[in-house]
């Protein structure tokens, strides 16, 4: 006797459930986009070439400041030679010259929170007073090749204004707003 085989049909899949989860994961992923948000800080490059010679002879010689950061701490430099706007520290023959705004721990820092930007605002503050003309004056930062860009960002910032001494407009003094990034000089 030949036997007949059944053929089964095959069952449908239920896609309910995967389509609630992709109606559910849609809406919330896109929520989650909107967390995510991007900062840009306004930069440019070093100018390339020689200065262009002008007839005009200035009262003072332009500021060029400079920042050279390093793991030691900070050291303001303008035009050709360290500013010490207080002064410039003893050293003993033979040592170098220590940075300007040295680190909180008095050694190498660490982190971010190691350098002093309070410090640095306020020696920024002493340099705007002497060169108040340099109004649209850039400030070059010189970073050491290891440094990190957390402490670059914090030095851009304690550059640019100083929110604890308010201008004649009620909102922060403005110090240095244009900031360069020089590569690692050091």
């Amino acid at each position: 006797m030949a036997r007949k085989r059944r053929i089964k049909k095959p069952e449908e899949l239920n896609l309910v459930p995967i389509m609630n989860l992709v109606t559910i994961l849609i809406p919330f992923l896109i929520m989650a986009a909107q967390f995510v948000q991007l900062a840009v800080i306004d930069s440019t490059l070093p100018a390339i070439g020689a200065p262009q010679p002008s007839d005009e002879k200035p009262d003072k010689p332009p500021l060029n400041l400079s920042l050279a950061i390093t793991d030691r701490g900070v050291t303001v430099m303008g035009a050709d030679a360290v500013l010490y706007p207080e002064g410039a520290p003893e050293v003993a023959e033979g040592e170098d010259r220590p940075p300007t705004i040295p680190c909180q721990s008095g050694g190498i820092c660490t982190s971010v929170e190691d350098y002093n930007w309070v410090k640095l605002t306020a020696k920024l503050n002493l340099v705007k007073d002497e060169y108040p003309d340099e109004e649209d004056a850039n400030v070059i930062l010189v970073p050491d090749n290891h440094i990190k860009y957390e402490v670059l960002v914090s030095t851009m910032d304690a550059a640019r204004n100083d929110p604890g001494k308010p201008g004649a407009d009620g909102k922060a003094r403005m110090l240095f707003p244009n900031v360069v990034i020089a590569g690692g000089a050091m």
